[in-house]
């Protein structure tokens, strides 16, 4: 949840990218004055110019919610002496935010939310709910790609950042639906850089953001 809150941070930083030409020339004038600053410092002294409400509202339609359904088996044991005695399925429900990276209808999401889904649906910042299917996953990173057939006027991609020209202190931004809250939006700063990170399938996941913006279940 933490990668993708900051993965959903980092769009929203990287919105700062399509500003409007107005702002254009101020960060032109940063650059010219001190041509040796990393592009990350620019941006940051340059996203004055953009309130958190400023972000949400340019991100927010990019953030979907993604509710997934799953088949288990659940093995239920003797109470008295602990031995595993018979197994009955359940369904069991996943809930996360991910971001629209292309106006072909691609969706990033973790792989944990969608893993064994019997069922994935999409839902917009206008409600409307869709049918997803998964094109593509890396369990040893935890990312999925899904795919809904969405018209391309529906979809609002994410610019993807670009997490070199990251420092610590940083400001972040996270858009998502914790606890199924949706479209929540929360701040803070990038805390360190290089986390590890364990995968569901025990490998380690590098290079992990970590932020102290508040992420929690469904982000």
């Amino acid at each position: 949840a933490g990668l993708f809150g900051g993965a959903a941070a980092l769009g929203g930083a990287a919105a700062l990218e399509a500003a409007e030409a107005d702002a254009v020339p101020a960060v032109r004038e940063l650059a010219a004055q001190r041509p040796q600053q990393p592009r990350g410092v620019l941006l940051a002294e340059a996203s004055d110019a953009f309130s958190i409400a400023d972000i949400y509202e340019r991100a927010r339609r990019g953030v979907v919610q993604i509710n997934s359904t799953s088949l288990v088996q659940r093995f239920e044991s003797d109470p008295v002496f602990g031995f595993p005695f018979g197994a009955r399925e359940e369904l069991r429900q996943g809930l996360g935010s991910r971001f629209v990276v292309d106006k072909a209808g691609h969706v990033v999401t973790n792989f944990r939310v969608v893993e064994g889904a019997e069922q994935i649906t999409v839902s917009f910042s206008n409600r409307d709910a869709v049918a997803a299917r998964v094109v593509g996953v890396d369990p040893s990173t935890d990312l999925a790609v899904l795919r809904v057939e969405q018209s391309a006027r529906a979809l609002s991609p994410l610019p993807l950042g670009d997490s070199d020209g990251l420092r610590v202190g940083d400001a972040v931004v996270a858009i998502g639906n914790p606890f199924g809250l949706e479209r929540t939006v929360t701040a803070g700063i990038v805390s360190a850089l290089a986390r590890p990170l364990a995968a569901p399938d025990g490998a380690e996941i590098g290079e992990v953001i970590q932020t102290d913006a508040a992420i929690n279940s469904g982000n």
